[in-house]
């Protein structure tokens, strides 16, 4: 575990500048509120004091004024739920917007990247650093910034005060603020600084624990020696967890307690002061007594900064998290801008190769060529590396050596808003989203209309069954298409490629798990659709191929990996 640095959170302190005026205001704000406190303790008290020193004498108890305390007390009170009310608003206004960019900005980042560079991170990690190392944030200025700012100024403020009434009483004021907001929180960031970031990896381990149980329930229920082990590492884990919160909680108690004496021996200094001094010191006894009940009330600012001090280590390491996934280049790397107009969508592929390891080809060699509008057939064995070609001709993946062109131009100088404008593909271990039939298809054309669907539907043989469904096109699909059958799930994104209408169209392995009957029939539907535009039907069965202008045979390179073209 790399120790937290404060320079980690560099980066996302940058990102408050374009919200600098909230939360000025919010620190206004909680200065307000604070203020109101502490002014309705200490004027209360002073006037409760004075209140009962007129009362033991007639003349004094007939000339006492109760109009202004009264006031000032009603004014106090309103602007401490006024202003309490608005820096909550404020405050947790800018941090949901702040968080909420910042969560929008990671997830199209990490969407750039490939496939295989997203197979690398477990959905724990994904969900965790978008989800609570995003809301860990929340600590930096809700919760630290805000209330140190609010606290330093109002900390001046009763030193000032306290300076007013006698330079001597100022003294235990600014011990009392130096120790609050220097000493203490110093002491609690270094207790912190191995504990805090522990917490935040503990969520993360038992996260995944339990997605692993979730999503492998079915694989659990078969095997329960291993679903018991599976079970006792989360347990295990969560215990740690727990062991180590109740640490923290406890850390987080000891430095409020100490924090709590510190503000009672500010105040005893005070009055042991008065006593020593004469009471010359002060001018007005109830005056004397709101002071030091205003000491007392700085507990509402000091109070609430020790969790946010030993969270911050835990923030920091949140946040170099988070870098770390923002940080990632996305490979293979895509321009920003085109840098060749392409000619038309011929395919090109230039003595490709393509090895996922150093030491064995998957593709060795592979040239071929063929015109816009063409349909071709590849068909060989699995592991053969068809899927690998789709890859590369959809820049999944860049070849180890050679080159593909389309349009005459290499698939390197395209952007990737204009290839998937101009490849549309339905790989054979297609993804659905949990949400509609409607809005999975309508993620290729958003503005398909419901008789469109349902035509797209029949081409795919998918519309009796849906049909058949209550709820028909809103019909709601689990996660993952869990709710699916292999096959449904297969023409739904075959039906999701058609209707992008792409230049190209890519499907890789579509007829797998259809009867023999039902795959010719998907054959001649969808080559009838996509008459005149490219068509590469991958497959490893021979259906239906006998009308295509050209069918590939890739043998298996991994059995004799010398150079060959299809």
């Amino acid at each position: 575990m790399t120790k937290p640095r404060l320079t980690d959170l560099v980066p996302y302190l940058e990102l408050f500048r374009p919200y600098f005026w909230w939360l000025v205001s919010g620190i206004g704000l909680s200065v307000l509120t604070l203020s109101g406190s502490l002014g309705l303790l200490g004027l209360s008290g002073g006037f409760l004091t004075a209140t009962g020193l007129a009362g033991l004498v007639p003349e004094t108890a007939t000339l006492f004024n109760v109009v202004n305390p009264a006031g000032g007390i009603r004014l106090f009170a309103l602007m401490r739920t006024a202003s309490r009310w608005s820096e909550r608003v404020i405050n947790h206004e800018a941090t949901f917007r702040l968080l909420g960019q910042l969560r929008v900005g990671l997830y199209q980042r990490f969407s750039r990247l490939s496939p295989r560079q997203l197979g690398l991170w477990h959905g724990a990690e994904v969900l965790n650093r978008l989800t609570r190392d995003v809301d860990q944030l929340d600590n930096l200025f809700i919760r630290l910034l805000a209330p140190i700012g609010a606290a330093s100024v109002v900390m001046g403020a009763i030193i000032t005060l306290a300076w007013s009434f006698a330079p001597v009483l100022a003294l235990p004021v600014a011990v009392l603020a130096l120790l609050g907001l220097v000493v203490v929180p110093g002491l609690l960031y270094l207790s912190g600084r191995v504990l805090s970031p522990r917490l935040v990896e503990h969520h993360e381990a038992l996260r995944r624990g339990l997605l692993d149980l979730v999503e492998g329930l079915e694989e659990w229920a078969l095997h329960r020696p291993a679903w018991e082990a599976q079970r006792a590492r989360v347990l295990e884990e969560d215990a740690r967890r727990l062991d180590d919160q109740m640490r923290f909680q406890r850390r987080g108690s000891a430095a409020r307690a100490l924090l709590t004496l510190l503000i009672g021996l500010a105040v005893w200094s005070m009055v042991g002061l008065v006593a020593g001094l004469g009471s010359t010191l002060v001018p007005d006894g109830p005056w004397f007594v709101a002071l030091t009940l205003i000491v007392l009330g700085t507990g509402e600012a000091l109070l609430s900064l020790p969790a946010a001090w030993l969270e911050l280590p835990g923030t920091a390491s949140a946040a170099r998290r988070l870098t770390d996934l923002a940080e990632q280049i996305p490979d293979p790397a895509f321009p920003a801008v085109a840098v060749s107009t392409p000619l038309g969508t011929d395919i090109v592929l230039e003595a490709v190769s393509f090895a996922y390891d150093a030491d064995e080809w998957v593709l060795r060699k592979v040239s071929f060529a063929w015109p816009a509008g063409t349909h071709v057939a590849l068909q060989g064995p699995s592991g053969g590396g068809k899927t690998t070609l789709v890859r590369l001709l959809t820049r999944l993946e860049d070849p180890t050596e050679g080159v593909v062109r389309l349009g005459g131009v290499p698939l390197t100088e395209w952007t990737e808003e204009a290839l998937r404008a101009t490849v549309s593909c339905a790989m054979q271990d297609p993804w659905t989203f949990t949400a509609t039939i409607a809005e999975n298809l309508r993620l290729a054309d958003p503005e398909s209309s419901d008789e469109e669907l349902w035509r797209i539907l029949a081409l795919v043989g998918l519309e009796n069954q849906i049909r058949a469904w209550p709820e028909g096109l809103g019909t709601w699909i689990e996660e993952g298409g869990q709710s699916l059958s292999g096959g449904q799930r297969r023409r739904l994104a075959l039906a999701r490629a058609l209707l992008r209408r792409a230049p190209i169209t890519i499907l890789d392995e579509p007829t797998e798990g259809l009867e023999s009957e039902a795959a010719l029939a998907l054959v001649s539907a969808v080559r009838t659709e996509l008459a005149g535009r490219t068509l590469l039907w991958v497959t490893h069965r021979p259906e239906g191929l006998e009308g295509f202008p050209v069918i590939r045979r890739e043998p298996n390179p991994g059995i004799n990996p010398q150079e060959r073209a299809l």
